[in-house]
This record gives structure tokens, C-alpha cells and sequence, in this order.
């Protein structure tokens, strides 16, 4: 009886744990985001310009489900927010698999949204509620969720092996679904408060929160910029052509990976604040040199520069942006820098659209250069 007890025990310290391989899931199926589009663009006709809105309504659903989930727990409970809004991957992706209309479409993008920011946020919340060390936590998570993205043109390449071109949706479309089902098992609960201060929201009057999240929205708008436009990016201007230029996202967040994994097992806790700074201006840097890449391993390597620069920054700004990691702060976080995620990628398809594609995807320039400016602020503050 004690040791049955003792298992069942054991078993509840498990759940929350959950959340690390729903980040690799989660990270396949998000990435994913950039390969749909060339699918929609060729079966659908969708212009660069619809594009960009796709993009941009699928971070507006990120960022709405991000602010519902810190909010209506207060009404109907973690588990049930969790599970009411995780459905989003596994409903949008199948009726993108069915929709032809732009309306339906959009709907869909909006869906996996839903489902992308509720599954950041819990997933965030459940581990960090069992972990010592939030910081070493969110960059552990954020590299599972690189492993799961870098394997994402694989996982699509088998699926387009199937004859319908649809196969690819309806496969992410599954794994949506395992990723639901693992939130049925996982037990969910706030992240543990540590006294008064905890249980306020003091952390609003720190000016070093509010430059945290100016960071960090505007890393959202380039990272997700990249991310969601790359594949696009290297095939429309040449850069690769055919099925090779689908393999751009694996590069890129391979980079990521190793990025974070340095940053959990090599970077010192009492540098990685200071490391803001560093993780903007080389980000800035790469970028640069990327869009001046010539076509070939060139860009290749440029793309991988990118990733690894910034691999760090997400992770880092979030669990250093207030003295308790809560579900109040991510409540606020995710989706006031979810903005940039909106902005950023509407911004580019708008300009690819008069402009052309290597036009548009100049302006994550500015996007790294606020990184830059509100990277030097937050590291004012004290150590």
C-alpha cells in the first residue's frame, strides 16, 4: 500500500514535467506555420500580401489566448482554460487542410494561434511550478521547442510523400491532438508564490519589467519574422530553389538549439542578464550580413549565425523580467510582446507585396536595433 502510494506520488511530481515534451511537439507543429504557407501559396493562391495577414492573425490568436489563459483560470480553473483553448492546433490545422476560401483559412491560422500562446503559457507554468532554477527551465523548454521546430521539414517532407497535398495539415493536425491529450494527463497549477510580494503586482511599477517586455516584443518581431518568412524569403529570391529551401527552418533552429543548450549548461546565472545586450547586438549583426549573403552555403551559414545569436534572448528576458515568475507576469508578458508578432510579419507581407521580398525583409532591422536599445536599459539594473 505505501509503495502503491508512493508511485501515485511520484506520478503527480511527473505531471507537470509533461510540459517539456509537449514543447518538442509543440515546436513541430508551430514551425510548421512557414512551411503551410508555400502549400497555400501554390494550392490555394494566396498572394504575399494575404500572407503576411495569415501570419499576423495567427500571433493576434497567440497573443489572445496567451492573455486568456492568464486570466480566465480565475474563473473556470487552469485545466479546463487548458484544455479549452490547446484544441487550436489539431482544429486548425485540419480545417486548413479543407478550407479554400480566404475567410476559412484565416480562421484556421487564428486557431493554431490559440493554440500556440495557451500551450507557451501552461507548458511555462506547469514546469516552472516543480523547477529550482526558472531561468535554466525556460531555456531547457524553449531548446525542446527548437528540437521539435528543427525537425519540422522532415516530419512535413514524410507527409508530402502521401498523394493528397493536404497530408501535411492533417498530419500536424494529429499531433495537435497528442499534444491536447497530454494536457488531460497533466496536472496543472499555479507557479508557486513566494510571499507578499508574489502575490501582488509590484512587478508593474519596475521600469526593469517594462523594458524587458519592450525587449522582448521586439524580439518577437524578428524572430517570428524570420521564422515565418525564411522559407519564403530564400525561395522566392533565389537564394535556394526547390525543396532544399524548406530545410532553411531546420538550419535556423538547429542554431536555436545549440544556442540554448550553451546558454542551460555553459552560461553562468549571474552573466545571462547581461547577455541581453550581447544576444541583440550579434543578432543585429548576423542579420545584416545575412541579407547581403550571396546564394548557397553562404546564406546558409548567415541564417545559422542569426539563430544562434538570438537563440538566448526569449528565454532569458522572461525569466529575468520580474522577481516572480507567475502566472500574473506571463499573463502580461506573452501577450503585450505578442504584438510585435502581429506588426512585424503583416509589416513584411505588405512590403513584399509593392516592394518585393528582399524589400521586405529589411525591416526586422529596426525590430533588432529597439532589441539593441532596450537590451542596454534593462541591464542597468542593479546585480
Amino acid at each position: 500500500m505505501i509503495l502503491t502510494q508512493q508511485s501515485q506520488n511520484r506520478g503527480i511530481a511527473l505531471r507537470p514535467r509533461l510540459g517539456y515534451p509537449i514543447m518538442i511537439a509543440d515546436g513541430l507543429c508551430i514551425s510548421s506555420a512557414a512551411l503551410a504557407l508555400p502549400l497555400l501559396q501554390e494550392h490555394a493562391g494566396i498572394s504575399y500580401e494575404l500572407s503576411g495577414r495569415l501570419l499576423a492573425v495567427m500571433s493576434a490568436g497567440n497573443l489572445t489566448a496567451a492573455f486568456l489563459a492568464g486570466t480566465l483560470p480565475r474563473f473556470i480553473g487552469m485545466r479546463k482554460t487548458a484544455l479549452l483553448l490547446t484544441c487550436g492546433l489539431a482544429a486548425g490545422y485540419a480545417l486548413m487542410g479543407f478550407a479554400s476560401l480566404p475567410a476559412l483559412i484565416a480562421l484556421a491560422f487564428l486557431f493554431v494561434g490559440f493554440g500556440k500562446g495557451s500551450i507557451l503559457h501552461h507548458a511555462t507554468v506547469a514546469v516552472n511550478s516543480v523547477a529550482r532554477d526558472h531561468t535554466r527551465a525556460t531555456n531547457l523548454q524553449n531548446a525542446l521547442f527548437a528540437t521539435g521546430a528543427l525537425l519540422a521539414p522532415f516530419a512535413v517532407h514524410l507527409l508530402g510523400l502521401f498523394p493528397a497535398w493536404q497530408a501535411p495539415l492533417f498530419g500536424l493536425s494529429g499531433i495537435g491532438l497528442v499534444i491536447w491529450l497530454l494536457f488531460i494527463r497533466m496536472e496543472l497549477r499555479p507557479a508557486p508564490l513566494k510571499g507578499r510580494e508574489a502575490e501582488s503586482l509590484s512587478f508593474l511599477k519596475e521600469r526593469h519589467f517594462w523594458f524587458c517586455v519592450a525587449y522582448l516584443f521586439c524580439q518577437q518581431c524578428s524572430e517570428v519574422t524570420l521564422s515565418n518568412w525564411v522559407v519564403t524569403y530564400f525561395k522566392d529570391a533565389g537564394i535556394l530553389t526547390g525543396a532544399l529551401s524548406s530545410y532553411t527552418v531546420t538550419v535556423f533552429w538547429l542554431a536555436e538549439l545549440c544556442g540554448r543548450l550553451i546558454i542551460v549548461f555553459l552560461l553562468p546565472a549571474k552573466s545571462r542578464l547581461r547577455s541581453l545586450t550581447f544576444f541583440a547586438g550579434a543578432t543585429l549583426c548576423a542579420y545584416v550580413i545575412l541579407l547581403r549573403s550571396a546564394p548557397g552555403l553562404p546564406a546558409f551559414l548567415a541564417l545559422g549565425l542569426v539563430g544562434l545569436s538570438i537563440a538566448g534572448a526569449y528565454p532569458t528576458v522572461i525569466a529575468h523580467s520580474s522577481r516572480s515568475l507567475s502566472n500574473a507576469s506571463i499573463g502580461i508578458i506573452i501577450p503585450v510582446a505578442g504584438i510585435g508578432a502581429i506588426l512585424m510579419p503583416w509589416l513584411v507581407g505588405v512590403v513584399a507585396q509593392g516592394a518585393g521580398i528582399r524589400a521586405a525583409m529589411a525591416c526586422p532591422v529596426l525590430s533588432l536595433a529597439g532589441m539593441l536599445l532596450f537590451g542596454l536599459l534593462a541591464d542597468r539594473r542593479p546585480q
